[in-house]
């Protein structure tokens, strides 16, 4: 017996279940089931994940805002933008490290604009950013960010290399 057969048991589960990726139609017997590289996540969705994709890790000692941005659509990377603007804004000035991971991120227009107001106004509480992932045309709206915020935010390879240019020549500046 395969999902299919089944499928009309799952259907009207809570939202937190698969239930929600089904479609109204039914081929035959079978309940159609919604494609993942076209599903879209409802705007109330996106901004409960966000918050998930920005989060403090620690490496050698030394507290960072690792922003997840890998595989974002346009509107999951803006959510994740305000998330982390919202967080490192709540720290003292000249203080956060961030690692910002964009690898498979899409932008469009809206979202570039957002980044480059976010990136901006982190400023004046970032002591050090890097950012991983950058590909292709990434690369033009990396050097557009940068332009427009006026910051170097230097690119790396792995996150394991941006980890350790964040923490480098830090430990004797922090407790």
């Amino acid at each position: 017996m395969g999902l299919c057969k089944h499928a009309r048991h799952f259907r009207n589960l809570p939202s937190l279940t698969f239930g929600h990726l089904f479609r109204a139609g039914q081929l035959g017997n079978n309940l159609e089931m919604a494609s993942a590289t076209t599903y879209e996540l409802q705007s109330g969705t996106i901004l409960a994940i966000a918050p998930g994709r920005v989060r403090f890790i620690e490496h050698q000692g030394q507290r960072i805002l690792f922003i997840n941005y890998s595989h974002c659509d346009a509107a999951m990377l803006k959510a994740v933008a305000e998330e982390g603007h919202r967080v490192i804004t709540r720290e003292q000035a000249n203080s956060v490290l961030t690692l910002n991971d964009v690898t498979g991120s899409a932008f469009d227009k809206e979202s570039v604009a957002l980044l480059q107001a976010k990136v901006a106004g982190n400023a004046p509480y970032v002591l050090r950013a890097a950012v991983v992932g950058i590909n292709g045309l990434q690369r033009l709206i990396y050097e557009g960010v940068q332009a427009f915020s006026r910051r170097r935010i230097p690119h790396f390879e792995t996150r394991q290399e941006a980890l350790r240019w964040l923490v480098q020549d830090l430990s004797h500046t922090k407790d």
